[in-house]
């Protein structure tokens, strides 16, 4: 561990703001890794805002240790309180600093970084700062070295399009209706007899 890179969890308590669709950031897993990670942090989201850094791997959600649930877990888990979530996150230099040290990441270490949303003011450009970000910003200039081949998409979506590009390219997709497809009797044998 370099000495430059204090290792730290950051504990990002992301809230929604009423100018901005969604939290502003995607997660997905990576191949020979288990859990899921921050895939790309949308540029003056809440999330961003909050701390959130792409390629964090995420221990807890809401103080639920979600390490061994999938995907669908996971966003039920975030989904599951309104317009805010909490996210017990750690870069790739500080899990290793744990692992090699035999520590538990988990929300009751004693020094966690505590970073959280600022309320917007009535001007949508102006955001106050909390006293957590004040107190925490030593804690977050973090090494940004993930490396790209580790952030392979399981599901075929294009990592570098913020989440809000995202959602409208999805949302614009037709859906496949497997009713409408016409199967001729050569084809139904098929599968019958791969049964």
């Amino acid at each position: 561990m370099s000495e430059d890179h204090t290792p730290v969890v950051r504990l990002c308590h992301i809230i929604k703001w009423a100018d901005f669709d969604g939290y502003g950031f995607n997660l997905h897993g990576e191949k020979g890794k288990t859990g899921q990670y921050i895939g790309k942090v949308d540029e003056g989201s809440p999330a961003e805002a909050a701390g959130l850094k792409e390629g964090d791997h995420i221990i807890e959600v809401n103080n639920e240790n979600i390490c061994t649930e999938n995907h669908n877990q996971v966003v039920q888990r975030i989904k599951a309180v309104p317009d805010e979530t909490k996210l017990l996150v750690v870069d790739s230099a500080s899990e290793e600093y744990f692992k090699t040290n035999n520590i538990t990441i988990s929300h009751s270490l004693p020094d966690i970084a505590h970073l959280k949303t600022p309320v917007k003011n009535g001007n949508s450009n102006h955001v106050e700062k909390s006293p957590e970000q004040f107190n925490n910003s030593n804690n977050q200039s973090l090494a940004n070295n993930t490396n790209s081949a580790n952030h392979e998409n399981q599901n075929n979506l294009n990592l570098n399009m913020s989440a809000k590009e995202l959602r409208a390219k999805l949302a614009q997709r037709k859906k496949y209706d497997p009713k409408k497809d016409y199967l001729d009797i050569k084809k139904k044998y098929d599968i019958v007899q791969k049964l």
